[in-house]
């Protein structure tokens, strides 16, 4: 659920997202950079699995995704998270018409220290190939998030965008998220029960990179370098 500490709330706003490591030819973001709240998927203290997710369309030069970039708060120490990313055939984008899980990693998310806010870095171990144009959805899932007091953690984060198309969620019992049906997600300014909660009317922050997807012929070059540079160093030496 929303956080609501009015001094939290402050706190957090005026703490810039920390950023570390590799740069990619393009940038996939709906969020605005800046951070309204944090938020979990439970209407109260209940610890239920979490699933949220952005959906972008690929574009030319930048289709093959190697890096998801993870906004995040606080979680309990030892959670295992997984990124998963989806091809979206539903009608305007919609996962729950219509995705393909593609590829899905593990990963160990940040515990957070309950003041900052991080953007954390995970590089796929196996590239994702796109289409130019198509729609693609990127998740993060954590499993049995704790929503209840002390121990409540806030794994995701929201900006001050005041939209919430292309970001989604989902929830579970604990342990039970399925994440091949996707038919019960919805945008994160609807609630997934009739009157219950919703996370808000803002982006999420979940961002992924891509790099262009190099032609044969590089590799073909690549390989010819070698041994050329090795036969004239060969010959240099013989004179």
């Amino acid at each position: 659920m929303r956080k609501t500490s009015k001094l939290f709330l402050m706190v957090l706003t005026s703490v810039q997202l920390a950023t570390f490591g590799l740069r990619a030819d393009s940038l996939y973001q709906l969020d605005n950079g800046a951070i309204s709240t944090s938020i979990n998927a439970s209407e109260g203290t209940e610890p239920l699995d979490n699933w949220f997710g952005n959906v972008f369309t690929a574009s030319a030069g930048s289709t093959l995704i190697n890096r998801v970039d993870f906004g995040v708060f606080t979680t309990a120490p030892g959670s295992v998270a997984s990124v998963s990313i989806y091809s979206v055939t539903g009608t305007g984008g919609n996962p729950a018409l219509g995705a393909t899980r593609l590829y899905t990693q593990t990963f160990t998310p940040l515990a957070g220290d309950g003041t900052n806010a991080f953007i954390q870095q995970i590089n796929l171990t196996s590239p994702v190939s796109l289409g130019v144009g198509s729609k693609f959805l990127v998740s993060v899932l954590i499993r049995n998030v704790i929503a209840a007091p002390p121990n409540d953690v806030y794994p995701y984060l929201l900006d001050t965008s005041g939209s919430a198309a292309g970001s989604y969620w989902d929830r579970s019992a604990p342990n039970t998220f399925n994440l091949d049906n996707l038919s019960g997600a919805v945008t994160v300014n609807q609630p997934l029960t009739s009157g219950g909660f919703a996370p808000g009317a803002d982006h999420l922050i979940i961002r992924a990179f891509g790099t262009s997807v190099p032609e044969p012929s590089t590799f073909v070059l690549c390989g010819l370098a070698i041994p050329a540079a090795l036969a004239l160093r060969r010959r240099s030496q013989q004179r």
